[in-house]
C-alpha cells in the first residue's frame, strides 16, 4: 500500500467525483482511478461505489477512511519533525495540564518529539483552565489539555482526545483494597480528601452523596494527594490515568461513574513552532480511547 494511493482516496472522500479528486491531485483521471483500484485490490474490497451519476463510500470505505486519515497526518508530522531537526534554533514545547490531568498518557508524544528534535526544552504548566486559557492567548503556552466542562474562547482550537474517569486511592493495606471496584456506599465512615487540583472528581461525588459523606478540604496537588493518603488521612479520588506509587492501591469507582472528557487546545491560526506542531499532530494521531 503506497501513501500516495491513501492520499488519493482521501480527497476522493472529500470531493466525492473522480475527476476534481484527479485534478485536486495534479493526476489524469485514468492514473487516479488505477490508483484507487490497487488500493481496493489490496484491501480486498470495494472502498468506492461508481454509478452514473452518484459516487459515495463503500461500507469498506467508511471504515478506512479514519485510519487513512491517522497514516496521511503521522506520515506529514514526520516529514515536518525530519525537516526541523535540520534547524539550529533553539526549541521549546510549553504544555499546559489542567487540574488532575496527569502528563503520563503524552508520554509517548513527548518521546517522540525529543527522539526526533533532540534538544527540545519541554515545559509543563499545571493550573486552572482559565488561567491556561489565559496563559495561551498571551503565547505563555503552545497548547493545553482541558476538561470539556471548561468555558473556551471561540479563538480556541479544540479535539477530544480522551476520556477520563476517577479511581479510589487508599493504603494498600486498607479494607478497599481488596475489592476489584468502589462504590459510594463503600465509602460510609471513611474520609475522602478533596483537593482542586485532582479533577474534581471528589468535589462530584460529595455533590451528589450530600450529608452520607465525610469530606475534607485540603490545596494540595495529585501528587500530593497521594502522600496524604498514605500518611493515612483519608481517600482520594483521582484520574485512571494518574500513575499511583506504592504502598498504595487503585480501584475503579463504578458507582456513580465519574467520567469526563479532556479536550486539546489551542489558539486558533496560531503559528508554531515544529515541535509543539509535531506533538498536537501525535496526540490528535493517537487520540487515546
Amino acid at each position: 500500500m503506497e501513501l500516495t494511493q491513501v492520499r488519493y482516496f482521501l480527497t476522493l472522500c472529500r470531493t466525492l467525483n473522480f475527476s476534481r479528486a484527479a485534478e485536486d491531485c495534479n493526476v489524469t483521471q485514468p492514473a487516479f482511478s488505477r490508483a484507487v483500484q490497487r488500493l481496493e485490490e489490496e484491501l480486498g474490497g470495494e472502498l468506492i461505489f461508481r454509478e452514473r451519476n452518484l459516487t459515495r463510500l463503500t461500507e469498506l470505505g467508511r471504515e478506512m477512511q479514519p485510519h487513512f486519515e491517522t497514516m496521511v497526518e503521522a506520515a506529514e508530522t514526520a516529514r515536518a519533525l525530519a525537516a526541523a531537526r535540520q534547524k539550529a534554533a533553539p526549541r521549546s514545547l510549553r504544555i499546559g495540564l489542567g487540574p488532575g490531568i496527569p502528563a503520563t498518557p503524552f508520554t509517548s508524544a513527548v518521546a517522540e518529539i525529543l527522539r526526533v528534535l533532540p534538544g527540545t526544552e519541554i515545559h509543563f504548566t499545571e493550573a486552572q483552565p482559565g488561567t491556561l486559557v489565559d496563559n495561551m492567548l498571551a503565547d505563555g503556552l503552545d497548547c493545553a489539555l482541558v476538561p470539556d466542562d471548561s468555558p473556551l474562547p471561540e479563538r480556541l482550537n479544540r479535539w477530544p482526545i480522551f476520556s477520563d474517569c476517577a479511581m479510589l486511592i487508599c493504603p494498600d493495606t486498607h479494607k478497599l483494597a481488596r475489592h476489584n471496584q468502589c462504590a459510594l456506599q463503600d465509602l460510609d465512615g471513611e474520609i475522602l480528601l478533596l483537593g482542586d487540583a485532582c479533577g474534581g472528581f471528589g468535589e462530584k461525588l460529595a455533590g451528589m452523596a450530600q450529608a452520607r459523606l465525610r469530606t475534607q478540604r485540603i490545596r494540595a496537588s495529585a501528587a500530593q494527594m497521594q502522600e496524604l493518603v498514605r500518611a493515612g488521612l483519608g481517600l482520594a479520588l483521582l484520574s485512571s490515568r494518574t500513575s499511583i506509587s506504592p504502598p498504595l492501591a487503585a480501584r475503579t469507582f463504578v458507582e456513580p461513574m465519574l467520567e469526563r472528557q479532556i479536550l486539546l487546545t489551542a489558539v486558533a491560526g496560531r503559528p508554531l513552532n515544529q515541535a509543539a506542531v509535531g506533538f498536537m499532530r501525535l496526540c490528535r494521531a493517537q487520540a487515546f480511547s
